[in-house]
Parts: C-alpha cells; sequence; structure tokens
C-alpha cells in the first residue's frame, strides 16, 4: 500500500511539471544583456569672419552630425562676393567653397569669409564690342591670365591696350594682379606681306618680307599627310604642279601661296617590285634609310641585292666599318661577275660634302678594278619643321640641297666622273612622300612610309637598269 501511494506521488509531479513547461514553454538559456551602442557624434558650428556666432543666423546653422557622416556647407549667395568657408582642423586651415560637401570627424567651427570679386572684360580696338567668351570674374588679390585673339588674313593680334585705339599694354599670356574692374582692348596691326594659306584655303599666317630674303617655310601637319611645297593655286597635291619647295626664296613683297599637300593615302606601293636584272649583284649601302628599305621589302627583296648599312652613320662608319664589310663581299665574287654599289650616305652629315668627295673618289677608283659601277644615290628629302618638332638633329632643306650638289657636281659629271647619280630626292619632292616610320605613326620627316621606301627602291632599281 505505501508503495503504491509513493508511486501516485511521483506520478503527479510529473503531471505537475509537464504542465508547468506547456505554460511556460521550453526551457530558456539565460543570456547577459547586451550593452547598448553608442553613436559618436561632432558638433558643427558656423560664424562670422572673426569666428564670432553673432547672430541668430549663425545659430541656426548649427547641428550635431555622427562622427564620418557629410555636411553640405551653407550656399551664401552675395552679389559681388564669393562665399568661403574657413576651418581649422588639427592646427591647419582650409578653404571650402559655399554648397560643397565635407566629411566631419570632429567637432569644427566654420568661418564664413567673403572675397570681392572684379570682372576683367576684353574688347575690339575700337571698344564697341565685347568679346563676351573671354570675359574673366576673378577675386580680388589674384591674378588674370590674358588670352590671345587668332589673327587673320588682314589683321595680326599683338597684345592689349588700357584703352581703346591706344599702344599694347600688355602681351598675350601676361599675368595682371586683379584690385578692380579691368577693361582691355585689343590692338590689331594692318598684315602686309606674304599671305600663306592651307590647302583648303584658309588663312595660315603672314611672312614679312621687305628684306627681300624670306623663304617659303617647311610645315608639320601633326599627321600622315605632307605638305611638299607652296602654289599659286590652292588644292595641289604634287610638287609638279607647285611653284616653290620650303627653303626657296619668296619672290617680291606681297602675294598669295597655298601648301601643295600629298595625302598619305596617295602614298602608293609599287604592284610588283623591280629588280636590277642588269647585274648579278646590287649592293645597297646606307644609314637606317638603308636598313628601314629592307625592312619594308621583307620577303620581296630582290635575291640579288645585299644590304650593308647601320643607323645613324655616316662617313666615320663607312671609313671604318662599312667600305670593308663591302670589299670583302665584293672580292667573294668572281671578278667577271656584274656589280653595282649604290652608296645612299650623307643625311646624318650633311656638312661634311666635301670630305665624301674625296674619300669617295678614292673608293669608286679601287672598287672599279673588281668590275664595280658605282651609283651614288640622292640623300632624300627632309621636312625640317616636322624634325624640330621630334626633336631630331637639326637638319634643314637647304642643307640637302647643298649635299646633294656637291654630291652631283664634285663625283657624277664630267668625263671621268666616278659615280653615275640616282635622283630620287628630285622624284620624291615631284611626286610625293610621306613620314611614317614603320607606318606606325612616326612622322619625324626624316624616316619614311613602307610605301615611300619601296617606291624609293624600285626607281633605284629602274635607273640600275636604265644606266
Amino acid at each position: 500500500m505505501r508503495k503504491i501511494t509513493a508511486r501516485w506521488k511521483c506520478v503527479c509531479l510529473l503531471v505537475m511539471l509537464l504542465a508547468v513547461v506547456g505554460v511556460f514553454g521550453s526551457p530558456q538559456k539565460v543570456r547577459a544583456a547586451e550593452e547598448p551602442v553608442v553613436t559618436q557624434t561632432c558638433k558643427v558650428t558656423f560664424a562670422n569672419a572673426k569666428g564670432q556666432i553673432s547672430s541668430d543666423y549663425y545659430r541656426k546653422l548649427a547641428r550635431t552630425v555622427e562622427k564620418g557622416g557629410y555636411i553640405e556647407l551653407p550656399k551664401v549667395n552675395r552679389s559681388g562676393y564669393k562665399a568661403v568657408w574657413i576651418a581649422k582642423i588639427d592646427g591647419q586651415q582650409y578653404k571650402y567653397s559655399a554648397g560643397r560637401k565635407i566629411q566631419i570627424n570632429q567637432n569644427t567651427k566654420f568661418c564664413l569669409n567673403l572675397y570681392r570679386e572684379y570682372t576683367v572684360r576684353f574688347y575690339t580696338a575700337n571698344g564697341k564690342k565685347e568679346y563676351t567668351s573671354l570675359r574673366q570674374t576673378i577675386v580680388t588679390g589674384y591674378n588674370a591670365k590674358l588670352p590671345s585673339l587668332s589673327s587673320n588674313e588682314n589683321y595680326k593680334f599683338t597684345g592689349w591696350a588700357t584703352k581703346a585705339g591706344g599702344k599694347v599694354s600688355k602681351k598675350a599670356g601676361a599675368s595682371v594682379k586683379v584690385k578692380s574692374n579691368l577693361k582691355y582692348y585689343a590692338v590689331q596691326q594692318k598684315v602686309t606681306g606674304i599671305k600663306l594659306y592651307k590647302y583648303d584655303g584658309s588663312y595660315w599666317k603672314n611672312v614679312s618680307n621687305s628684306s627681300g630674303t624670306a623663304t617659303f617655310p617647311a610645315v608639320n601637319l601633326n599627321s600622315g599627310n605632307m605638305c611638299l611645297g607652296w602654289s599659286r593655286t590652292k588644292g595641289k597635291n604634287k610638287l609638279s604642279n607647285a611653284d616653290y619647295k620650303a627653303g626657296d626664296r619668296i619672290p617680291g613683297k606681297s602675294g598669295k601661296y597655298y601648301m601643295v599637300v600629298f595625302g598619305s593615302s596617295m602614298d602608293k606601293a609599287p604592284t610588283t617590285i623591280n629588280s636590277a636584272f642588269a647585274y648579278d649583284r646590287v649592293f645597297m649601302v646606307g644609314d637606317s634609310r638603308t636598313v628601314d628599305t629592307k625592312l619594308a621589302l621583307g620577303e620581296s627583296a630582290p635575291s640579288n641585292v645585299e644590304f650593308i648599312a647601320k643607323g645613324g652613320e655616316g662617313l666615320t662608319w663607312f671609313k671604318s666599318t662599312g667600305y670593308s664589310t663591302l670589299l670583302r663581299s665584293v672580292k667573294s665574287m668572281p671578278k667577271s661577275a656584274r656589280k653595282a654599289v649604290v652608296i645612299n650616305l650623307g643625311v646624318n652629315d650633311l656638312s661634311s660634302g666635301s670630305a665624301y668627295v674625296t674619300y669617295m673618289k678614292k673608293v669608286a677608283t679601287n672598287l672599279k678594278k673588281y668590275n664595280c659601277k658605282m651609283y651614288y644615290m640622292s640623300v632624300n628629302p627632309i621636312n625640317s619643321a616636322m624634325v624640330r618638332s621630334s626633336g631630331g638633329k637639326n637638319r634643314t632643306e637647304a642643307q640637302v640641297a647643298a649635299f646633294n650638289k656637291t654630291i652631283y657636281q664634285k663625283l657624277c659629271t664630267g668625263k671621268n666622273k666616278s659615280f653615275t647619280y640616282i635622283n630620287t630626292c628630285t622624284n620624291l619632292q615631284t611626286y610625293g612622300w610621306i613620314s611614317n616610320r614603320y607606318n606606325a605613326g612616326i612622322y619625324d620627316g626624316l624616316h619614311y612610309s613602307d610605301e615611300t621606301y619601296l617606291r624609293i627602291f624600285d626607281y633605284c632599281m629602274r635607273c640600275l637598269n636604265r644606266y
């Protein structure tokens, strides 16, 4: 009986426990209370230039922001003034324009500074019309940079005057400290002399020829196109249509001339490359232009042509290395073999024409003993304006002409001439050439496009078969 009673007591306790669980749910784990996240804030205040919060305007601008947050500085519209908010942060002063968004990382005070603004205006010579696009608004104490005006075929811009019809007071590009509103008036000089125009007829520039010694300039078109010279008629594209080359003396003290432009699209390689069938072996001796010719030919180079060349070299290299290499190749062939030697050196030695004449006479005399026919290919054209722009060694069209003249007169004329002259220079000047080394956009005025190199080589081969 006691055992039964004890058993019922256990059952009742179990039922009561289940009832408690049903009412209050499953047992819960006890967790420590999480600490609340504290947001850091910064006070931002605004004041006048002296740092004083002097009115309700500044008091109402004050705010509290989260650290790292952004605010937009109040915009201030004050006619004739530029508003700048200045703050000192970690001992340094920072200036911010009104309306700018900035990040706040500490309590910061911004002080409003107003800087007087002035207007700088530019007018025509008579003051009747303003160049509104040139107008400048400058904060007091800062500098205004005076602009330039383009010249035209009738007037050349020379600078700025401080009164209508006045003389030049400041040149274009000059800096002027602004402390008040300023007005400047264009000074333009009546154009006299030679007027030069672009290929399409638009004005390029004026050249004075009061002394009668001015020459036609070289032109860098900053592209693959080439200015070959000058014509009295616009729209010409071959020097055979032109009247003058760069470096030629300009006739008279007035006149109009137009660029003669050979377009890169006109620079066509020969359909087939001629070979010198009149010779068993042709030796092409030269500098980088000869090296580039070999590269342009590639697999189309005739099998009977041998190149002996080194970039950037001239007579010194030929004396020390080039000639001995050439002589060995010549001697390696039977004496009866027909041989042609084409020298194309000089563009790196334009002031050494006489030295070339002396040495090349000796070379020709010796090589003729080995059944060699000697040819001298002219130094071919350059564009001095392009050479200067590319930072190359100074060379001029006049130097090229003088060198070729020396070579032709002293080596290639008369009964006992040492060489036969191949005038590729005049051929290129007449029919056009392009400076675009490796066809890679290298417009240095000295090296040619692949197509031009191939035209030079083909012309040379045809001359060898003809002479």
